[in-house]
C-alpha cells in the first residue's frame, strides 16, 4: 500500500497509531508538536522517561503507548534531545515497524514529521524504502501545521 503524503496536524489524525521521532535519553524536546503531545499525554512521556532511565530504550527502536487514542509510537531516532537525527536509527526503526506492525496489531499509522526540514530529504527515501511496500495504510506528514486537518500534498 503506498504512503500518503499530507500536510496538517498529526494530532487530528483518525489513524490507530501516531508515530513521532524522539530521543533515547527521555529528555523533553522543544518542538511544538512534542510540547503539545507532552501536554496532552503526560503519563505516556513519564512512562517513556522511566523506561529510558532503566536503559530499556535503545536508539533505532520504537516504544508503543497503548493507553491513548490514537496510540503513541515513540520512534527513537536521536540519542539526546539536542542531537541530530541519525539516518541509521531511522532506517532501523522503519525496518522494525515494517516487520512488526502485524504482531503489534497496528492497522493504520500516522507518521509525524521526522527530523527537521533540513534532514527530511535524507530521511524520506529510508521511510519509502522500508514502509512503502508494507500493506499498512500510512499517512506521512511532511509538514506540521498545528490545528489544520490533513490535506494531501
Amino acid at each position: 500500500m503506498p504512503l500518503t503524503y499530507v500536510a496538517g496536524d498529526p494530532l487530528l489524525t483518525d489513524t490507530q497509531v501516531l508515530a513521532f521521532g524522539y530521543n533515547a535519553s527521555g529528555r523533553t524536546e522543544s518542538g511544538s508538536l512534542e510540547m503539545t503531545l507532552l501536554q496532552q499525554y503526560p503519563a505516556a512521556f513519564s512512562a517513556y522517561r522511566k523506561q529510558c532511565r532503566g536503559d530499556r530504550i535503545q536508539p533505532g527502536t520504537y516504544w508503543l503507548w497503548r493507553e491513548a487514542r490514537p496510540m503513541l509510537a515513540f520512534l527513537v531516532i536521536r540519542v539526546s534531545s539536542v542531537g541530530a537525527t541519525r539516518l541509521r536509527y531511522v532506517e532501523a526503526v522503519s525496518m522494525m515497524l515494517a516487520r512488526d506492525y502485524r504482531r503489534e496489531g497496528i492497522q493504520s499509522l500516522a507518521l509525524a514529521p521526522l527530523g527537521n526540514p533540513y534532514e527530511w530529504p535524507n530521511i524520506k527515501p529510508l521511510v519509502e524504502k522500508w514502509l512503502g511496500p508494507v500493506a499498512l495504510p500510512i499517512m506521512v506528514y511532511d509538514t506540521y501545521l498545528p490545528g489544520v486537518p490533513a490535506e494531501a500534498v
